[in-house]
């Protein structure tokens, strides 16, 4: 091969120039409680660095803030860190609920993705940092180095800190220091607690909950951003950097609602799946990934065949998408600014929905049963919603199903309603599916009373389901579930404020602004765009293009 040869090859992160295969090392952090817009929400600059591919030269970052926890346990962290260190769910770890179940499980048909580097490629060294106690139960191996942080901590850090900050600390500057010598481990998972602490409302008094408005959560995810970077740093700065072909995954075992997890909806169960390397393109990773993809993940990036292990994640990163720009008028099939609507809109006058006397009343989206919608079921909907009081029944926003079912077919935007063991009454977005199945919920957004806020759901070609709701603070929430086998043509009219009939007895009470309908997606990038420009005050109709 000719030297230009090598160095093209070299710069695909394939050999070095002096010929020899890179060292493949791997650095892999599991964030307790880390919701997937928390990325963005959050003073995360090193994580954020890194989902942009900027973290060094000729490395690039496949991304999604729509992955999730595991399908068959509850979005509680055993289940999910046995998940993420062995690449199954918990019907085969078996490992359902509490920390004291790490011990059923069959680590030896099972074994982390740290024990099988181990075993695979002799004198690797491999080390298990944690600051979660229980996790010295998960996988044990006498070939991986366990670490936690307890035993590092001074009485003066906790005092400082608290015990969950004080041993995220310690173990960062141990890591840290290790990642710069010599004797640094060729793959080491590094376990972070204090966020699911933050959202708990378990450090410093500061109150919390998993929402990034929290202030204990938003201090914590920082701390954890930092520790993160120094150790990046530390691996960049290795003297033998250049020779060696390192992977960077950062994933979470649960996100949470107010101060609590273990649901599902999309609040707990929607994550984010960070994978930098010099072989991946910079993207969003389509559809929905799972945190217990990390450790197939990592294995191939040594080498390892992970097609006859039997895992129940897939190598992620391998394919990548970047959303194609699209002017917004693209695809806009029903857009209603209200502008001989009643005062007191967002953007000048509104809708305010009338009631009838039996239920009725709403706003008919004329022909709207005869759309045509991308991929059969592509959408996006876009409105500003302000409600004074709190909503009696469970009244939608926007509706083409029937509503006297949840499982019928069609969509309902529903404005008041609670759901699984969220009491609290607010905005869920529920689908209709295939076959009569039950239909799946997204949400519960807290509603802001009084106060006008911003909401869109969207789904795309992969199948997910975005929700987004933009708080009068100026803070643009999203979360996801798969929506793959949703059922969007009910036959019946798209309606505001009432259902697909027209004749459901529980009408919305409140005001709807610069309504919009899709009959494509909007991408993550399109949404951020609409609220931003809404809250300088322009309407979707007054945005350039």
């Amino acid at each position: 091969m000719s030297r230009s040869g090598i160095a093209a090859v070299a710069a695909a992160g394939l050999v070095s120039l002096a010929g020899a295969a890179p060292a493949p090392k791997a650095f892999v952090v599991m964030l307790d409680g880390f919701r997937a817009d928390a990325v963005e929400n959050a003073c995360a600059p090193n994580m954020q660095r890194l989902v942009a591919g900027k973290w060094q030269p000729g490395y690039a970052c496949a991304w999604s803030f729509t992955a999730k926890t595991v399908p068959d346990a509850l979005a509680s962290s055993a289940p999910n860190h046995a998940a993420i260190t062995l690449g199954v769910t918990a019907a085969k770890h078996c490992v359902t609920n509490t920390s004291a179940q790490f011990v059923q499980c069959d680590y030896k048909k099972w074994p982390s993705f740290l024990a099988r580097i181990a075993e695979a490629r002799p004198g690797a060294k491999t080390l298990f940092m944690y600051s979660w106690k229980a996790d010295e139960l998960l996988c044990p191996h006498p070939k991986v180095e366990f670490s936690y942080g307890g035993t590092r901590a001074t009485k003066a850090e906790n005092a400082r800190w608290g015990d969950a900050y004080a041993r995220d600390l310690a173990n960062g500057a141990e890591l840290e220091r290790r990642l710069a010598s010599d004797a640094a481990p060729d793959a080491t998972l590094l376990m972070l607690d204090c966020p699911d602490h933050g959202g708990h409302g378990l450090l410093d008094g500061w109150g919390g909950g998993f929402y990034p408005y929290s202030t204990s959560y938003m201090n914590a995810i920082h701390l954890c951003d930092g520790i993160i970077g120094r150790c990046l740093d530390a691996i960049a700065k290795r003297p033998t950097f250049k020779d060696e072909d390192w992977i960077v995954v950062i994933t979470s075992d649960h996100g949470g609602y107010a101060n609590t997890h273990g649901l599902f909806g999309g609040h707990a169960t929607a994550i984010p799946l960070i994978v930098s390397s010099r072989h991946v393109r910079n993207g969003r990773i389509p559809g929905t990934p799972h945190n217990y993809d990390v450790a197939p993940t990592v294995l191939a990036h040594f080498g390892i065949n992970v097609s006859g292990l039997a895992l129940d994640g897939k190598v992620a990163g391998g394919e990548t998408v970047v959303d194609r720009k699209r002017p917004l008028s693209d695809g806009l099939a029903v857009y209603m600014p209200f502008n001989s609507g009643v005062k007191g809109g967002y953007f000048g006058k509104c809708l305010k929905v009338a009631a009838g006397k039996s239920g009725g009343g709403g706003v008919r989206l004329k022909d709207s049963e005869k759309l045509k919608f991308e991929n059969g079921a592509d959408f996006a909907i876009t409105l500003w919603v302000r409600m004074d009081v709190e909503q009696k029944g469970d009244p939608v926003l926007v509706c083409n199903k029937d509503w006297q079912s949840r499982n019928n077919p069609g969509i309902a935007f529903c404005a008041a309603k609670c759901t699984e063991q969220v009491k609290k009454r607010g905005v869920v977005f529920i689908g209709g599916k295939t076959g009569g199945k039950s239909s799946t919920d997204v949400g519960t957004y807290d509603v802001e009373y009084g106060k006008w806020t911003f909401y869109a759901a969207t789904r795309g070609n992969d199948g997910v389901l975005r929700l987004y709701q933009g708080t009068s603070d100026g803070r643009l929430y999203c979360i996801a579930d798969d929506m793959s086998d949703i059922v969007l043509d009910s036959g019946l009219p798209f309606y505001l404020g009432q259902d697909g009939t027209g004749r459901y007895g529980c009408t919305y009470n409140g005001f709807i602004d610069d309504f919009a309908l899709w009959t494509r997606t909007l991408s993550h990038d399109d949404v951020k765009r609409i609220y931003a420009a809404g809250r300088k005050g322009l309407a979707l109709g007054d945005i350039p293009k």
